[in-house]
């Protein structure tokens, strides 16, 4: 099969969901979370995303209810029927191995079905003004990144006396960075920082600072790998200890890219966060 592999060169059959599916699931999930009785807005002003995209047939081998796809149509995995919008903590439920059981494909088939129907073929005035929050949410998005223009100062510390062409080739780099972390939820940012700051840090750790659940630590480490930034090793070192490692494919295969920037935040005393959580990468100027 063509396509992503993982580290254990399995192909990946996760996919980023489209943005014209994204934009159709926040207006018929009326922006609240899909579960019975639950209500959770999904996109707030104060929080931004907060939702997660749930599969009713899982996208990875071992994932919940997986078995149910014809192993041929990967685009069917991530269209709208098999998609819907819940909270973080209904999305756990769901697929941890400890209650996915519970919920069958015609259940949650059901479960989407009841939660969309009224918004569905409800009031058009609703439509607009969801249509109108979630292009609100991506201006929002798009404009908090500050993008990398001549990188003087990371090429002062770096002294590596580039030539302008190498200079342009490696800011181009750079951007090509912000591109792919503007696509991952702030978590899914956080982890990423918090893993190039400690230098591959055990899972439990991660867990404990960034207070996320196992589950939850797992799904954001496939957002990571989608764009071959990191992925989740269940050997771990000696200790045996799972750990999130960092991978170089999302920078064109230059994994040693993460320690420069980590040795750059502690020669500059920057705190990597602002790069990559708040994606504010004119610092590198």
């Amino acid at each position: 099969m063509a396509g992503k592999v993982k580290a254990d060169g399995t192909p990946v059959l996760r996919r980023r969901t489209v943005p014209a599916v994204a934009r159709e699931l926040l207006v018929y999930s009326g922006n609240e979370c899909a579960w019975d009785g639950c209500g959770q807005r999904l996109l707030t002003p104060e929080k931004g995303w907060v939702g997660v995209v749930a599969h009713i047939i899982g996208a990875e081998v071992g994932s919940a209810r997986h078995e149910h796809w014809d192993g041929q149509d990967l685009d069917a995995l991530r269209a709208p029927g098999n998609l819907f919008l819940l909270c973080a903590t209904h999305s756990v439920l769901i697929d941890s191995p400890g209650s996915r059981n519970e919920f069958t494909v015609e259940y949650l088939r059901a479960l989407k079905s009841r939660h969309e129907e009224p918004y569905r073929y409800g009031v058009d005035q609703l439509t607009q003004q969801m249509e109108a929050e979630f292009r609100d949410a991506v201006a929002s998005n798009d404009g908090k990144i500050r993008r990398p223009t001549t990188m003087r100062r990371y090429f002062g510390w770096a002294g590596q006396g580039l030539s302008p062409v190498e200079e342009a080739e490696e800011i181009a780099l750079f951007n090509k960075l912000v591109d792919e972390l503007a696509t991952l939820t702030r978590k899914a940012t956080q982890v990423l920082s918090l893993v190039v700051k400690d230098d591959e840090p055990d899972c439990d750790r991660i867990e404990r600072r960034l207070n996320v659940t196992p589950w939850e630590l797992e799904s954001i480490s496939e957002e990571l790998n989608e764009i071959e930034a990191a992925f989740l090793d269940r050997a771990g070192h000696g200790d045996g200890l799972p750990r999130i490692r960092l991978r170089g494919g999302v920078l064109n295969g230059v994994p040693e890219i993460w320690e420069q920037l980590r040795e750059f935040g502690k020669a500059q005393k920057l705190n990597l966060d602002v790069i990559f959580v708040d994606l504010d990468f004119s610092v590198l100027d």
